[in-house]
């Protein structure tokens, strides 16, 4: 670290300009390559869906597997008599715009775009006559490969402007989710830097100190951005992933930058020459940036092993904007901070320094009156940390995984207004799509079939009205029906369940015929069977290693493990605050996030891989700080109390940071991205302000010396990795001779 600090001092504006080539040439290659490509592939190996996938692509209909959304038509001057007018040519364009549409079903016509645009009669259920005949529906389904977010906004462009005085055009269904709403986060990014650089300002009062942690991160989003929009030609990248990239770019940035300035500073004030403080501080508190960074991708690379295709893209490209942003503190922040000399401290605080006044060891202000008092109170402390945790998890235990339907969208969203159309003209349960997809023999027995129809249609739950049984070909047929529930609703999982565990088996049982049931519901039912399978693997794997890392960085087993409860209790008090606000629907409308419904199924895991990785920050940079005084003094109270004074005030500032960029993305117009930006940003705060502040210590002071036990066996036999190096000194004790700074510095100054 050392030799990377001197080398960034040494040819700072060799380290400016290379940074300045990499955002230029990233976003310029990025241009020219016409800018990002995301893509969303979803595939869950060994499920049903899985299963149903495979029968559709080797009987070459992968057209029925294909995304789908659905054109909401409201007739405002009464009863539909005919299709309108315009609708017809519009949806016929579709075929040859390039766009890969499959196929499109209206009540009056259907459109094989596969075969040359070859019409056909249409289906009369995607018009309700039963209820005036006031609203209908147009399905477009897509090619199987082209599940791309632009080829869903070409068709949206092309068919919205049939809206009209007398005809009501909206858009609902996967293909068109978050269709017309903002898109980017441009509000949450202006959000999160603003609210960084007042608490910056507040912290450090002056300028340059100020402005180096927000240039930082600045320069890492931007050229990380740049570098995952040419990824996304290369691999498939989800279109949420900007979203967490400017997360976690911003967050983690600011924090990293915040740390090393913050160590630079206090060097200075205790006489060391500038160059000399700047290495200190990258060789400290830079190994504990390098340290914690590298755990955060670790843990969100982790997510590849759940093998879900979904997650590997919005892993990789993630990891790599945290990659940039750590490359951005330990090089560019060194080359930056040379540059203003003593200007990072304010006025005062320069005028002492050169005066010879240095800042003394003895800790003052609230947190060493803070540390002091969790030190005589322990017990109560600790206490109360803990059972505030424990309550704020509670909800956790009874989370329902799921997807939220567009009934939980913006209520002024097409999505939402046509989903609210068709919960009101057709039933709430159209929007659930499900299918029996029977293969075998059975597929061409129009006996078997109606068995296969009376039995779902008697099972609760069923629309009976609903059915519809279309063979596709000898071996392949479906048996199409919708629920009285909404897709998100728990009962329409449990319905799932009952049919593929209870219905359905018995009629194949004994015959060479399969019955598979399928739809959007259905694989969703899959997939959060599969990350609930996964999830304590996964969750055991990202606390091991985290657990490995911490025990050759501080060569303690107490420390790690009180980490990984604290990680896991931070985690828990997060999700339980989502359950009781999106799930629940405790608040949820007024945060714009819909009615209460499941919680994503990605998002737990992707939350847990994130926030595990960032408390690893506060950790590393609490009880590094106490490891030093340790190392030095073998006094666990003295130890624990000096670490808490001395890091207690930048980790809440760290996390307040933190926690505003991440609350910026409320105004996002998702209801993901919300629930994402609302879990970080409670995880954050209690992890911070009672985890750190409160219940680390309060443990630490109550275990004593055995915090520091380490076996003799395993010491020997585990290599040595250091975070806080205990031979490095933050300058002189005090009432030494002042060191004199290089002139080069003095002019700076």
């Amino acid at each position: 670290m050392k030799t990377i600090a001197q080398f960034a001092i040494r040819r700072r504006w060799l380290v400016i300009v290379g940074w300045l080539v990499v955002i230029v040439g990233a976003q310029g290659i990025a241009g020219a390559m016409g800018g990002a490509a995301y893509k969303d592939t979803f595939s869950l190996p060994h499920t049903e869906s899985a299963t149903v996938a495979k029968l559709l692509t080797a009987a070459g209909m992968d057209n029925q597997n294909g995304a789908a959304g659905t054109v909401v038509l409201k007739n405002k001057s009464g009863a539909f008599t005919a299709a309108p007018a315009q609708l017809q040519p519009a949806l016929a364009k579709l075929c040859t715009s390039g766009d890969h549409v499959a196929l499109i079903s209206t009540p009056w016509q259907s459109i094989d775009c596969s075969r040359g645009a070859a019409a056909k009669a249409g289906n009369p259920q995607l018009l309700n006559s039963a209820r005036g005949s006031t609203t209908a529906l147009a399905v477009i389904t897509w090619e199987n490969n082209h599940y791309d977010a632009k080829l869903f906004d070409n068709v949206y462009d092309s068919l919205k402007g049939l809206d009209s005085p007398s005809l009501q055009v909206e858009f609902t269904g996967n293909a068109f989710a978050g269709i017309g709403q903002s898109q980017g986060s441009g509000g949450s990014v202006f959000i999160g830097f603003a609210a960084a650089l007042i608490i910056l300002a507040l912290v450090f009062r002056t300028v340059a100190a100020t402005v180096l942690p927000l240039a930082s991160a600045v320069v890492a989003l931007v050229g990380g951005l740049g570098v995952i929009y040419i990824l996304t030609h290369a691999i498939n990248v989800s279109n949420i992933t900007p979203y967490l990239a400017e997360l976690m770019v911003i967050g983690v940035g600011v924090d990293y930058a915040l740390f090393i300035v913050t160590r630079h500073r206090r060097n200075l004030r205790r006489g060391m020459p500038v160059s000399e403080s700047i290495v200190s501080a990258i060789n400290t508190s830079g190994r504990a940036v390098l340290f914690a960074g590298t755990t955060v991708c670790i843990a969100i690379l982790g997510l590849i092993a759940l093998g879900v295709s979904f997650f590997n893209g919005m892993a990789v490209a993630t990891a790599l904007a945290v990659g940039f942003t750590m490359a951005a503190s330990l090089t560019l922040l060194p080359a930056l901070l040379s540059l203003f000399g003593l200007k990072v401290l304010t006025r005062k605080h320069r005028a002492a320094v050169r005066a010879g006044d240095y800042l003394t060891d003895q800790q003052v202000g609230f947190w060493a009156r803070w540390s002091e008092f969790v030190a005589k109170n322990r017990l109560v402390v600790g206490v109360i940390a803990a059972a505030v945790m424990v309550a704020l998890a509670v909800p956790f235990f009874s989370i329902q995984l799921g997807a939220s339907d567009q009934g939980s969208d913006p209520k002024s969203s097409t999505t939402r207004v046509g989903y609210d159309l068709i919960k009101s003209d057709f039933g709430v349960g159209y929007n659930s799509a499900l299918e029996a997809v029977v293969s075998g023999p059975g597929a061409a027995d129009k006996a078997f079939l109606r068995r296969v129809s009376t039995a779902i249609s008697e099972t609760p739950g069923v629309d009976r009205s609903s059915l519809v049984t279309s063979p596709l070909n000898k071996d392949i047929a479906f048996v199409s029906f919708k629920t009285t529930t909404s897709p998100q609703s728990h009962k329409t999982y449990t319905l799932v369940r009952h049919l593929r565990s209870d219905v359905l088996p018995p009629l194949s049982n004994g015959t060479p015929t399969h019955i598979y049931t399928y739809g959007e519901t259905a694989i969703n039912v899959d997939f959060a069977k599969v990350l609930a399978r996964k999830l304590p693997v996964f969750i055991a794997v990202v606390v091991g290693l985290s657990f490995l890392l911490l025990l050759l960085a501080f060569r303690s087993l107490v420390v790690p493990l009180t980490a990984a409860v604290m990680n896991l209790l931070a985690a828990a008090g997060s999700f339980g605050l989502l359950v009781a606000i999106f799930q629940y629907g405790w608040g949820s409308e007024a945060l714009g996030g819909g009615p209460g419904g499941p919680i994503d199924a990605w998002i737990p895991v992707m939350l847990f891989a994130i926030l595990f990785g960032l408390s690893m920050d506060y950790q590393v940079f609490l009880v590094s700080r106490m490891h030093e005084e340790w190392v030095h003094t073998k006094d666990n109270k003295r130890s624990v109390t000096v670490g808490q004074a001395e890091t207690g005030g930048i980790i809440t500032a760290a996390a307040l940071i933190m926690i505003a960029v991440f609350l910026g993305f409320l105004v996002s117009p998702g209801r993901q991205i919300k629930i994402f930006g609302l879990g970080l940003a409670s995880a954050v705060f209690l992890d911070a302000f009672i985890l750190r502040t409160m219940l680390v210590p309060s443990l630490m002071h109550i275990i004593g010396k055995a915090n520091w036990f380490y076996p003799r066996w395993l010491d020997r036999v585990t290599p040595r990795v250091s975070v806080e190096p205990p031979d490095d000194h933050d300058g002189p004790p005090a009432g030494s001779t002042p060191q004199t700074p290089p002139p080069h510095e003095t002019v700076n100054a």
